[in-house]
């Protein structure tokens, strides 16, 4: 599956939980760090024109909350191990990817090296 592929059933899966309000069975800490990832999907996304001062502080803020809401909810991964679950992809979004957003547009960045992460939550 493709990083856009990804993208669009994130926010297939946001619309589903929004639309049948089913948050009360899942984790409220589930539940926002998918939007934390939507966010910063659309901050990524977005073109030249639409890249302000507000969208960047806000792409920072959701990397870092995305940041604890995984470390968090992913302490102890069964399925791989720790080392690839927070490995160089994680580290390259929580750490490094609201300054790219800031001196870079992220349609001119590759996308994709930030896109790695859904690999690791499937």
């Amino acid at each position: 599956m493709k990083g856009t592929e990804c993208r669009l059933n994130l926010l297939k899966l946001l619309n589903h939980i929004d639309t049948i309000r089913i948050t009360q069975d899942l984790s409220k800490k589930v539940v926002q760090m998918l939007v934390c990832l939507a966010e910063i999907q659309k901050a990524l996304y977005s073109t030249e024109s639409q890249r302000s001062s507000r969208l960047i502080l806000r792409a920072i803020n959701q990397t870092f909350l995305f940041g604890v809401l995984a470390t968090e909810l992913f302490a102890d991964p069964k399925s791989c191990y720790r080392r690839s679950m927070f490995g160089m992809p994680f580290h390259a979004i929580t750490a490094h990817l609201g300054q790219m957003i800031r001196l870079v547009n992220g349609r001119s960045i590759v996308a994709e090296a930030a896109e790695r992460q859904f690999n690791k939550a499937r």
